[in-house]
């Protein structure tokens, strides 16, 4: 969902100024002065850090703005972990901000702070484009993690996916004066401070006003007055004791994380696009896997396309599917650039994708998504045929939704790729058979006859995952796709952009195009039909049957068939893989509706956990979905709300069905 942009101008100092609330963002001349001392020395930030006895400390922030306190935040940490001994230790901040400033804004607002130039840059570099929702961002290599809430706080704190024994180390108690913007100064907010934060969690505030301090007291804070920065006088700082009995607002979807050791041996099943996402999320909090691929290369299976489409699923409507969809496509699409940048190679073009409106009800679908002004612009928007023709530099005597950050990716190069950012060890030719765990760890058992055993195991098995005892319950399903090759040449050689309709058509590369594809249920069969590949070309000659240039295409016959694995709603099975069995035992009277703690937490598969059912989709939500599994692995904050989450847990047919009493 589109989130509005600040309105802002600067003053005669260069400090921005919000018009809506009448206030500046930071102190002239002094925005790193007053985070230094309200933020950074109140909240006793580098005497925690230094005795601090976890991997992680977690900031939450009201009011990102600028970003200041973050960058100012980043720099101290940086120096920090310079001169640490523990090399492992992790920054993870959250902000929340309602109206975020434009980049060009922003851009000018940190030109004022020279020092923070390498931070600000790679915050610029990761700026999200404005959709409501978590936009996760990395610094130093991982060792510092932003993510970025776009949304009202009061939306915002209710949905984040808490924890047992909180989430928070530290507030910063940010934002508008409350004076300027009373609207986020409530109770409601003081009290989710505390729901979220962990026991001796920190806070501080600029601002001493006396219905703040009453507020944080009424909500078990400890508030003390401390001298205030510049010309306030007083400002307010505290903390709270806070035992760790935080319900689960739905226990029976409650994200468990490993049982950990300090470096367990961690086994990825699989070879594709969910298995390198994951080894690569991985690899960025100072942790190795090892992949098994049951065939003689990685990407043999549905992530094998030379060229695939890299565009999200939206609708008019922002639903779960849409939503996930838009926030894994900008994460996934900032992830492929930093690969490149880190002097990953594989071949791709940042073409963008138009979606063709080729009949008069597709095209009314698309004028209600624009309409509805549902998405940002910048993100997908409406073109006519004079500019599509134009994108494209083909005929296309079409309107339709041109999304500009789309393009092609080669799969199998970009799997190779995120192996070899990850560091991680490869076993090809390895079919595993069944794994078992007792008391110790998990014991695998591969089709030679050999065993090996893992801590952690990750079932990214794609078409496959039914065939294991743990994942046999859940409804998957198996669609093949077969993809076809055509040559490059004539009028189509020119085109310039992928174009999608019911099916899709890239670009040349090395020579050829891929046009797909095709779409048959419970077929496993890996052969290339020539029948389908007619199938193919009668489907694109129908949708865009006024240009005179797809009469001359030749398809060939070194297409691919593959076999993608999906679910009945369509999106991926990210989590712990649950005990069915146990499950419905746990919950068989949840059509009762009884109060949440009446249900006990969901009863898993010990350290078993998995990224299943991507169907065509998975370039765009396999690095979200990896990253959103690791940080449960890890137990670290979640970068989707808790009903996304809900929306992407593997017991959620189960969960279904027993409300419904079909289980």
């Amino acid at each position: 969902m589109t989130i509005a942009n600040a309105k802002i101008r600067f003053n005669e100092n260069g400090t921005p100024y919000a018009t809506q609330f009448e206030d500046l963002y930071f102190s002239d001349n002094q925005g790193l002065d007053e985070t230094n001392h309200v933020f950074v020395k109140h909240n006793k930030l580098l005497q925690r850090w230094e005795n601090w006895q976890n991997q992680q400390f977690v900031i939450a922030e009201t009011g990102f703005g600028t970003g200041l306190n973050v960058l100012v935040t980043m720099l101290h940490f940086d120096i920090f972990r310079q001169q640490s001994d523990n090399p492992t230790f992790r920054l993870h901040f959250i902000s929340i901000e309602k109206f975020p400033i434009s980049h060009e804004d922003l851009a000018k607002a940190l030109s004022l702070y020279p020092e923070l130039a390498p931070y600000s840059h790679a915050l610029l570099e990761q700026y999200p484009i404005p959709v409501a929702g978590c936009h996760r961002l990395t610094f130093l290599g991982g060792k510092v993690i932003l993510d970025l809430w776009l949304g009202d706080v009061h939306e915002v704190l209710p949905k984040m996916e808490n924890k047992p024994q909180g989430l928070i180390d530290t507030w910063f108690l940010d934002g508008f004066a409350p004076s300027k913007n009373p609207e986020m100064w409530t109770q409601g907010l003081f009290e989710h401070m505390a729901l979220l934060a962990k026991d001796q969690c920190h806070f501080a505030t600029f601002t001493a006003a006396g219905h703040v301090k009453r507020g944080l007291r009424e909500a078990g804070f400890d508030v003390q007055k401390q001298p205030g920065h510049g010309r306030k006088r007083d400002m307010l700082a505290g903390s709270i004791d806070k035992p760790a009995d935080n319900l689960s607002r739905l226990p029976y979807f409650a994200r468990k994380p490993a049982t950990m050791n300090k470096t367990p041996k961690i086994a990825i099943i699989g070879g594709g696009l969910a298995a390198a996402n994951c080894a690569y999320a991985l690899s960025k909090r100072g942790l190795q896997a090892t992949l098994y691929c049951q065939d003689n290369a990685l990407a043999a299976g549905a992530s094998g396309n030379a060229q695939g489409g890299f565009y999200p699923q939206l609708n008019a409507q922002a639903g779960h599917a849409s939503q996930i969809h838009a926030l894994s496509f900008n994460y996934a699409s900032k992830l492929y650039q930093q690969l490149l940048n880190q002097g990953i190679h594989y071949s791709h073009q940042w073409c963008g994708t138009f979606q063709v409106a080729f009949n008069d009800k597709v095209a009314a679908r698309y004028r209600k998504l624009v309409d509805n002004q549902t998405w940002p612009d910048a993100l997908i928007h409406w073109i006519d045929a004079q500019q599509a023709t134009n994108i494209a530099k083909v005929d296309l005597p079409y309107p339709g939704l041109f999304i500009p950050q789309g393009g092609w990716i080669n799969l199998p190069e970009l799997v190779a790729g995120l192996v070899k950012a990850a560091d991680s060890t490869v076993v090809i030719n390895q079919q595993l058979t069944s794994l078992a765990r007792t008391n110790g760890p998990w014991q695998l058992n591969w089709q030679d006859g050999s065993q090996c055993d893992a801590d952690i195991v990750i079932m990214a098995t794609g078409s496959d995952s039914a065939a294991f005892q743990q994942m046999s319950p859940l409804p998957f399903r198996l669609v093949r796709g077969q993809v076809e090759a055509i040559n490059s040449q004539n009028a189509l050689a020119n085109l310039s952009t992928v174009l999608c309709h019911k099916g899709y058509l890239t670009p040349a590369w090395q020579g050829s195009h891929a046009m797909g594809s095709t779409y048959v249920k419970d077929d496993t069969n890996r052969d290339y039909r020539l029948s389908e590949q007619q199938t193919n070309l009668t489907m694109h000659q129908q949708a865009l049957e006024k240009c005179d240039w797809i009469n001359d295409i030749q398809p060939t016959t070194s297409g691919r068939a593959a076999i993608r694995c999906s679910t009945p709603d369509h999106l991926p099975m990210v989590g712990a893989v649950p005990d069915t069995k146990i499950q419905s035992e746990q919950y068989h009277d949840l059509y009762k509706a009884l109060p949440a703690k009446h249900y006990p937490p969901p009863i898993n598969h010990t350290d078993l956990f998995m990224l299943c059912g991507l169907g065509s989709r998975g370039l765009s939500t396999a690095p979200l979905c990896a990253e959103i599994l690791v940080s449960q692995i890890l137990n670290e904050p979640l970068p989707l709300s808790s009903n996304l989450l809900d929306a992407l847990n593997p017991n959620r047919f189960l969960i279904r069905g027993l409300i419904r009493r079909q289980g």
